[in-house]
C-alpha cells in the first residue's frame, strides 16, 4: 500500500466503539476497564497481588478464593463476586474509593453482559500475530475497511478534498513545508488521471522529505545537540541526524533502518555508515556532575536504551518493571534486566571523560572528497609496509660493520649518570607509557587534565645526589615538540622520590633542594619544580623551542642506599590543564652536588652491556636491543622507508583531527555480567540473569544470536506482533491526527482498542510484504518499505 493512497483517504479521524449492537469483546470492551482499574492490585505483579485474585487471568478469576466467593462465575453475573463488588456501596466497594475510580454505570453493564455470555477471555490483541485480512471487494482497501466500518455506523465518507486542499495537504505532511504558487497552478493544471500520483512522486523525492520525516525520528531516539545536566554542553551528534535523513531519503528498508541502528557494529564487515547508525542509543543524556558515581550512571544509561528500544519499536512502557513486576503488561522484573543484558556489554560509561564533547567509542565521519583522500593514504601506506620485510632483512647486514664504530663510542660513555632500568612505568587513569629503544618513555592515549607519572626502578648503587630527567621532541607529539598540551608544551609541577629497603615499611623521602635546566620558559623556572609552590613549574618553550631538554634535580648531601632498594619517581603535572611531558628518560647520579652537570648517559646502560658483549655470547633479549636501537636511530634505508610510512599516518591523524565525530555503540570485548537490581538501584544486586525475551512475545528467530544483533532481527521478524503494528499506527497518526489505536505511545494492557482492527492488521501485513528495491549488502529481494507504508 502507497502513502499516496493513503492520502486521498483525507481526514477520516476515529470512530467510537459502539458495542451495543454486537456480542462483548474482551479485549476492545473488558479488558480496558480492568487494566485500568484492577489489574494494579489483581493483575501480573505477583509482590502486589491482593487476595491471591488475578483477573488478567480466567482461570484465576474463575476458580473459589479462599474466603469462598469466586470473582466471576461465567454465565452468572449475580453469582460472580466482581459484580457484587463493584455495585457495592458500602466499604467494600472496588475499587477502592481512595483510587477515584468509580465505575460508571456503562462499564458495570458492559462487565454484566460480558459474564453473561460466558466471560470468555482472549490474549491482548496486540500480543497475537498480525493477520493477513482479506479486504473487503469495494476500491482500494483502506478506502473499501473505511467505507465497511461506515456502513455499521450508517455514515458515509467526507466529499473528496477539491485540488487545491489536496497539494497543500500533501506537500506540508511530506515535506513541512507549504506548495509554491507555481506547483499549486501546475497541479491544477494537469488533467491527467495520475496528477496526484506525480505530485507525490515528486515530493518523496525531494530532500525536504527525509528532513521532514526524520523529526518524529529524532524525537523517538531523544536526540539532542547538548549533553543535558549541569552545564549542558554541547555535542556532535549531527553525523547521526544526517544518517537518518537519508535513510528517508533513500527509502532504506524498515528493517534494515532498524537492525543497523540497533546493532550495525555487529554486523559482518560493518561499513561506516552502518556503525554511524547505532548512534540511536549513543543520543542519551552524559553526566559531567562533579561527585558522580560513575557505575551509577552507566546503569542508567544502559536502563535508558533498554526503555527507549521497547517505547520506539514495541510501544511498550518497559519502565515499571526496573523495580517490580509489570502491574498491567505480562513483563516480570526478571524479563526486564534479561532485556537489559542486551545493552549491557557496551563500551560506554555514561559521564562525560574530560573537555571531550564526545565520549568514547566514537567514529570519524569525513566527506566523499576526504573519505577518498583518506583511502589514497591508506592505500599507500599498505604497499609501503608490505615492502618493510625486505628492508628489515638488509638492516640487519649493515649492523656488524657499524658496530665497530659505536663500540668505541659506547665505551667513552661518562659514568657521571646512571640510566635507570625501570620495573613499571604508569601514568594516570589511561594514559599508556612505552618503552622506546634508548630507553625512554613515550606517552600515548587519552590526555587527563592534571597527570603523575610514577616511576619504579632497582636501584643498583651505595648512593645517590641527584636525578636527571630528559624530555625528548617525538614525531607523534603535538606540533612533534616534548609536551602533550595542544600547543606542544608541558609544566612539570614537582618531582617527588623515595627509596624504599627490602622489609622497610617506612621509605626514604629525597628532598631535592637545587633544580638545574638546559633552558626554562620566560615565568616558568626550572627552580619552581622545588621551590615548594605548585602553582608554577617548568615550560620550556615547546611551540617554538621544538628541541630535547635536560634538569637535573640535586640532593644537599648523599643519601646512603639500602642493599636492594628500590627507587620510585614521581613526575607531577598539576599546573595546567593536559601539560604533561611527552616522551622522557631518567638517570641518577652518586657524584657530589658540586661536581654534576648535564651531559647525561647518551645510551641504556643494558645497551652499552649488550654491545660490549661478545657477538657469540650475547642473549637473544641483548640482539633485539641492539637491532632496535640501530633501526631508530641510525639512518639507513629502513629509516628512511620508517619515516615515509611515519609522514603519511601523521596525515592520516592529521585529517582525523579535524573530522567531525560521532558517538557509536561497540561491545566490550569480555561481555559484562547483568543481575536483577533490587529496587531498581545500580548497587543491589540480585541473581544473576542472562540475555533473553518476555515470554509473552515470540521466541528469537532461529539461528539469530542472543545479543543485540539478534535482538533486532527479532524486532524486525514477521512474527513480531508489535514492530509493524506500532509504526503502520503511527503513521496513520501522523498524517490523519489520530493513530488507529489512539494511544499510540502504549499498545500494552492499558492501549485503546483499535478503532479498525482489521484495517489495522492489513496495513501492518503490507508494511512487512517483501518489496523488490535495489540491492542492500547483495540482498536484492528486501521488506518493511518506508515510502510504500
Amino acid at each position: 500500500m502507497r502513502l499516496p493512497v493513503l492520502l486521498l483517504v483525507g481526514f477520516l479521524g476515529t470512530l467510537s466503539v459502539s458495542p451495543a449492537a454486537d456480542k462483548v469483546s474482551f479485549n476492545r470492551d473488558i479488558r480496558p476497564i480492568l487494566s485500568d482499574t484492577c489489574f494494579q492490585c489483581h493483575g501480573p505483579d505477583e509482590a502486589k497481588l491482593k487476595a491471591g485474585l488475578r483477573l488478567d487471568s480466567r482461570d484465576s478469576a474463575t476458580k473459589a478464593l479462599d474466603s469462598g466467593a469466586t470473582a466471576i462465575v461465567p454465565g452468572k453475573p449475580e453469582a460472580s463476586e466482581l459484580i457484587k463488588r463493584v455495585t457495592a456501596h458500602d466499604s467494600g466497594v472496588m475499587p477502592p474509593k481512595k483510587l477515584q475510580k468509580p465505575l460508571t454505570a456503562e462499564k458495570i453493564d458492559l462487565l454484566k453482559r460480558w459474564i453473561a455470555e460466558g466471560a470468555e477471555y482472549q490474549g491482548h490483541w496486540a500480543f497475537t500475530p498480525v493477520e493477513r485480512v482479506t479486504p473487503p471487494r469495494a476500491g482500494h482497501p483502506v478506502d473499501a475497511f473505511i467505507r465497511q466500518r461506515l456502513a455499521a455506523e450508517k455514515l458515509d465518507l467526507q466529499p473528496e478534498a477539491d485540488k487545491r486542499i489536496l497539494i497543500r495537504r500533501v506537500t506540508l505532511d511530506l515535506t513541512g513545508l507549504p506548495p509554491t504558487p507555481a506547483e499549486v497552478e501546475a497541479f491544477l493544471k494537469d488533467t491527467s488521471p495520475n496528477a496526484y500520483e506525480k505530485v507525490v512522486d515528486r515530493l518523496l523525492k525531494s530532500p525536504r522529505y527525509g528532513e521532514h520525516m526524520a523529526l518524529q525520528w529524532l524525537d523517538f531516539a531523544r536526540y539532542a545537540d547538548s549533553n543535558g545536566f549541569q552545564t549542558d554542553s554541547s555535542r556532535y551528534q549531527w553525523p547521526w541526524r544526517d544518517w537518518v535523513i537519508r535513510a528517508f531519503n533513500e527509502n532504506k528498508p524498515f528493517d534494515r533502518f532498524t537492525i543497523e541502528q540497533i546493532a550495525g557494529d555487529m554486523l559482518p564487515n560493518a561499513t561506516r555508515d552502518q556503525i554511524v547508525a547505532t548512534g540511536f542509543n549513543r543520543n542519551h543524556r552524559l553526566n559531567g556532575e562533579g561527585g558522580l558515581i560513575a557505575e551509577e550512571w552507566r546503569v542508567e544509561t544502559v536502563i535508558d536504551r533498554l526503555e527507549t528500544t521497547g517505547s520506539t519499536w514495541m510501544a511498550l512502557t518497559f519502565n515499571c518493571c526496573r523495580c517490580h513486576d509489570h502491574k498491567y503488561d505480562p513483563i516480570t522484573q526478571k524479563e526486564f534486566y534479561r532485556f537489559f543484558a542486551f545493552f549491557n556489554s557496551i563500551q560506554e560509561s555514561g559521564t562525560l571523560q574530560g573537555d571531550a564533547k564526545n565520549t568514547e567509542p566514537t567514529v570519524v565521519v569525513t566527506d566523499a572528497a576526504t573519505t577518498e583522500k583518506m583511502r589514497a593514504i591508506e592505500e599507500e601506506i599498505r604497499r609501503a609496509e608490505k615492502q618493510t620485510p625486505e628492508l628489515l632483512a638488509k638492516m640487519k647486514e649493515l649492523i656488524p660493520t657499524w658496530e665497530a664504530t659505536f663500540k668505541h663510542e659506547v665505551g667513552k660513555q661518562t659514568e657521571t649518570w646512571h640510566p635507570l632500568e625501570p620495573t613499571n612505568v604508569k601514568g594516570t587513569g589511561r594514559t599508556k607509557l612505552t618503552r622506546q629503544s634508548d630507553g625512554s618513555y613515550l606517552a600515548s592515549g587519552p590526555v587527563p587534565n592534571h597527570e603523575t607519572y610514577t616511576i619504579t626502578s632497582p636501584f643498583r648503587g651505595r648512593s645517590i645526589t641527584g636525578i636527571l630527567l630528559e624530555a625528548f621532541v617525538d614525531p607523534s607529539l603535538p606540533a612533534q615538540s616534548v609536551g602533550r598540551a595542544p600547543n606542544g608544551n608541558f609544566v612539570l609541577s614537582q618531582v617527588k622520590a623515595t627509596l624504599t629497603a627490602p622489609g622497610s615499611e617506612k621509605p626514604i623521602t629525597l628532598n631535592f633542594v637545587k633544580a638545574v635546566a638546559d633552558y626554562s620558559q620566560k615565568g616558568w623556572e626550572i627552580a619552581g619544580v622545588v621551590d615548594g609552590k605548585t602553582s608554577q613549574g617548568w615550560a620550556v618553550d615547546g611551540p617554538t623551542k621544538k628541541e630535547n631538554r635536560k634538569a637535573m634535580f640535586l640532593l644537599e648531601s648523599p643519601v646512603e642506599v639500602p642493599k636492594d632498594a628500590v627507587l620510585k619517581v614521581e613526575l607531577v603535572h598539576n599546573t595546567l590543564g593536559q601539560h604533561s611531558i611527552g616522551r622522557f628518560r631518567l638517570a641518577t647520579t652518586s657524584v657530589p652536588t658540586g661536581e654534576a652537570n648535564l651531559s647525561g648517559p647518551r645510551f641504556p646502560e643494558s645497551l652499552r652491556k649488550a654491545i660490549l658483549t661478545d657477538t657469540d655470547k650475547r642473549s637473544a633479549a641483548q640482539k633485539t636491543e641492539i637491532e632496535n636501537y640501530y633501526r631508530a636511530n641510525v639512518e639507513s634505508p629502513l629509516k628512511q622507508h620508517e619515516r615515509k610510512i611515519a609522514e603519511l599516518r601523521k596525515q592520516m591523524q592529521d585529517i582525523t583531527k579535524t573530522s567531525p565525530t560521532v558517538m557509536v555503540m561497540k561491545e566490550a570485548a569480555q561481555p559484562r555480567d547483568a543481575f536483577i537490581l533490587i529496587r531498581g538501584e545500580y548497587d543491589r544486586r540480585g541473581e544473576k540473569v542472562t540475555a533473553g525475551l518476555p515470554a509473552a512475545l515470540p521466541a528469537m528467530p532461529k539461528d539469530a544470536p542472543m545479543n543485540r544483533l539478534g535482538l533486532a532481527q527479532w524486532l524486525t521478524s514477521d512474527s513480531h506482533p508489535l514492530t509493524s503494528r506500532v509504526w503502520v499506527n503511527r503513521a496513520w497518526e501522523r498524517f490523519f491526527g489520530t493513530g488507529l489505536v489512539k494511544t499510540s505511545e502504549n499498545l500494552g494492557s492499558q492501549s485503546e482498542y483499535p478503532s479498525h482492527p482489521q484495517l489495522l492488521d492489513w496495513l501492518a501485513a503490507e508494511f512487512v510484504k517483501p518489496t523488490v528495491l535495489p540491492p542492500v549488502d547483495g540482498v536484492p529481494a528486501q521488506r518493511w518499505d518506508m515510502k510504500a507504508m
